[in-house]
């Protein structure tokens, strides 16, 4: 039978030096690289390349780009990777003009912010001083007429926040061409209702409505006056029904206008 061949100690041992020396080189590399990486995300760190470099805002109209970054608290030059999207989003949250906000990141350097602000629904005219006033309610900042932009409608004799704030609401429900065609909305309350108010058109006619069911009556403005000559201006009645009485009509009695006549009823009914 055939023996192995026999390796003395002293062959082995320069094979065992090989072989750790192998394995204490693969260790010190690994304990190296581990150190160089340290090195360089620290050194990345502290660099210019982790900071917050372009900033891109997107769907402000009212607020400019500084209110908004102010806001939410946070600028170029900051951390990008410290700095976090949820704590700003809930930041422009806080602002009473912002509607919703949404924040990304897009890599390397850049914060890409996207917001919807709340609607202005009219103007509050107090003496010769305007304000803005917003779907939610907010009050923006009083200026003179300078400030009016766009074709708002414009509220006249409020005194009351509360009012105004509950006629937004019923404004922010109406369609654009409804909204659109209301030049002034004036208080005109009652012994019985103190939220009557007078609706005074583009088109010359007037509305008399109440603030609670004002915007589910007025979404049928439309059709109300598609039955009406657009040459006899008046008043749409929409306060209990809905009627028209004409402003010239010298058949009117005094009953004959708070109540409008049944042939006035059926003709202005609204439709649906």
């Amino acid at each position: 039978m055939d023996r192995k061949p026999v390796v003395s100690l002293e062959d082995r041992v320069p094979q065992l030096r090989q072989r750790r020396r192998k394995r204490a080189n693969r260790r010190l590399s690994a304990v190296v690289l581990v150190f160089v990486l340290i090195i360089l995300v620290v050194l990345y760190f502290q660099s210019p390349y982790s900071k917050i470099q372009t900033i891109q805002v997107s769907g402000n109209d009212i607020l400019t780009d500084q209110q908004i970054l102010e806001t939410g608290e946070f600028a170029a030059g900051d951390s990008f990777w410290t700095t976090g999207t949820e704590s700003i989003e809930e930041n422009l949250l806080t602002n009473e003009l912002i509607k919703s906000a949404e924040v990304t990141k897009d890599f390397p350097r850049t914060i890409m912010i996207n917001v919807e602000e709340f609607q202005q629904m009219a103007y509050l005219r107090q003496e010769q001083e305007y304000t803005p006033v917003y779907e939610n309610g907010f009050l923006g900042t009083k200026g003179p007429s300078e400030v009016i932009r766009g074709s708002a409608p414009l509220l006249v004799g409020f005194s009351d926040r509360e009012l105004v704030q509950k006629l937004a609401g019923s404004l922010s429900e109406l369609p654009d061409e409804v909204l659109n065609s209301i030049s002034e909305i004036h208080h005109s309350p009652t012994d019985v209702d103190n939220e009557r108010i007078q609706v005074f058109m583009n088109d010359g006619f007037e509305v008399s409505a109440v603030i609670p069911t004002f915007a589910d009556k007025m979404v049928h403005y439309g059709s109300i006056v598609s039955q009406l000559d657009p040459n006899v201006k008046g008043v749409i009645d929409l306060e209990v029904g809905s009627y028209f009485r004409a402003y010239d009509d010298p058949g009117n009695s005094a009953a004959d206008e708070e109540t409008g006549t049944t042939e006035d009823t059926e003709e202005t009914e609204p439709q649906g």
